[in-house]
């Protein structure tokens, strides 16, 4: 698989990592918040994330059918009535496995070549029964490199993801919408 980023990107991620460290050493001799130096801490942790591809859509609208199908394996529950009641992060890892993470978010690793280079956060429905994986996705998409919203061609588009794409544009997120059948 091809880097995600070229020499000059590399560049410039380590010029960018090199100065933040100034900058936390800086913020060590000065009286700064601790909520200055945890969001500085975030922001050098961050650097070294990798690419976050956050799916989200309502639920039965086809999300984790298309993570198996772009992972080239059936990785994700699949059907009829919603399977995915909580958020999954998929990430690669030598053994398929599943953990429970912070915040009722699980871990899910697999040896598939495409996980070394991104992450991928599979959601519930956006018109989630339960509030808090809504505020979880939430929470997720604003960290996102990439958001792909997925709808469903068999019902019109309704309110609920009308209200959530304005949300996804409002926190500036590059996004691509998929409509499935």
């Amino acid at each position: 698989m091809d880097a995600i980023l070229n020499i000059e990107q590399e560049e410039l991620l380590k010029r960018t990592r090199d100065t933040l460290g100034q900058l936390r050493d800086l913020l060590a001799d000065t009286a700064a918040s601790d909520e200055d130096r945890t969001a500085l801490a975030d922001s050098i942790r961050q650097l070294d994330d990798l690419f976050l591809l956050v799916v989200a859509g309502e639920f039965n609208a086809g999300k984790s059918a298309f993570i198996n199908a772009l992972l080239g394996q059936e990785l994700q529950a699949e059907g009829v009535t919603p399977t995915t009641s909580q958020i999954y992060l998929l990430k690669y890892g030598e053994l398929t496995n599943q953990v429970p993470g912070d915040k009722g978010i699980w871990v899910q690793t697999a040896p598939i070549e495409i996980l070394k280079k991104i992450s991928i956060v599979d959601t519930p429905g956006t018109n989630a029964i339960l509030r808090e994986h809504e505020a979880l996705t939430a929470e997720f998409i604003p960290r996102s490199d990439l958001v792909l919203f997925i709808t469903s061609a068999d019902r019109p588009f309704s309110e609920s993801e009308r209200t959530f794409l304005t949300q996804i544009r409002d926190w500036g997120k590059k996004i691509v919408l998929l409509i499935n059948k």
